[in-house]
């Protein structure tokens, strides 16, 4: 069975978008049964878009029109796609700062443009009918390395893999009018799992798929399906 979060606990802070509120997840496979209840008095919602959710009893997600976005989160240890991964010279599995940056970029265009067309507005500054979205890459998994580390990258070499690989993202859902917290949610992605070719346009491409597919779990819950 694939893990849906890493192989421990993980710890979403959001110090600075949140007050000091520190989340954690304590799940650690879909296969195991998940506690009825994680801190901050949310509970396991079954029915949920996302592969898991956490949910404060009572929340209204209808009276949010406006959605403030802040920026995806990938920390350094989210960072290393190639855990176990065999290596050649010079080749590296380690997102950089312009794959990071891209990946930020295509996270807020994906959210923006399902959402928008949705009827949410995205804002600056929240407000009474603001959620706040605070997003978190959890991990990555590269099935090949880094574009431009490859052997043969300077010249006619191509690269082949069953799919880019993989991608989890967690975040946290709280009222822009007081800060609470009303849930937390994680998505898992494999966004292809035929060979083809293997590059930074490709892995993109897989990226955003994912990224629509966390968007489209987000409308739900705010629709309430």
């Amino acid at each position: 069975m694939r893990s849906l979060l890493r192989d421990g606990l993980f710890s979403l802070s959001l110090a600075a978008a949140i007050g000091t509120t520190v989340l954690a997840f304590s799940l650690i496979d879909v296969a195991a049964a998940p506690p009825h209840q994680i801190e901050g008095g949310l509970v396991h919602h079954k029915d949920s878009s996302f592969k898991l959710a956490y949910v404060k009893p009572g929340a209204n997600f209808a009276k949010f029109k406006t959605i403030q976005l802040r920026t995806l989160e990938i920390p350094p240890d989210a960072r290393d796609g190639g855990s176990g991964q065999t290596k050649r010279f010079r080749e590296s599995y380690i997102l950089g700062d312009k794959e990071v940056a891209a990946l930020q970029s295509a996270y807020s265009d994906t959210m923006k443009d399902i959402l928008g067309k949705a009827g949410y507005t995205f804002v600056d500054s929240p407000g009474a009918d603001t959620l706040i979205v605070a997003p978190q890459v959890l991990k990555i998994r590269l099935n090949a390395p880094i574009e431009n580390s490859r052997v043969g990258y300077s010249g006619r070499s191509r690269t082949y893999s069953r799919g880019g690989g993989s991608i989890t993202v967690g975040g946290v859902l709280a009222d822009g009018s007081n800060g609470e917290v009303l849930a937390q949610v994680v998505d898992h992605s494999y966004p292809t799992d035929m060979w083809r070719i293997n590059n930074r346009v490709t892995n993109l491409a897989d990226a955003k798929m994912a990224f629509a597919k966390w968007a489209r779990a987000l409308k739900d819950t705010l629709r309430g399906e």
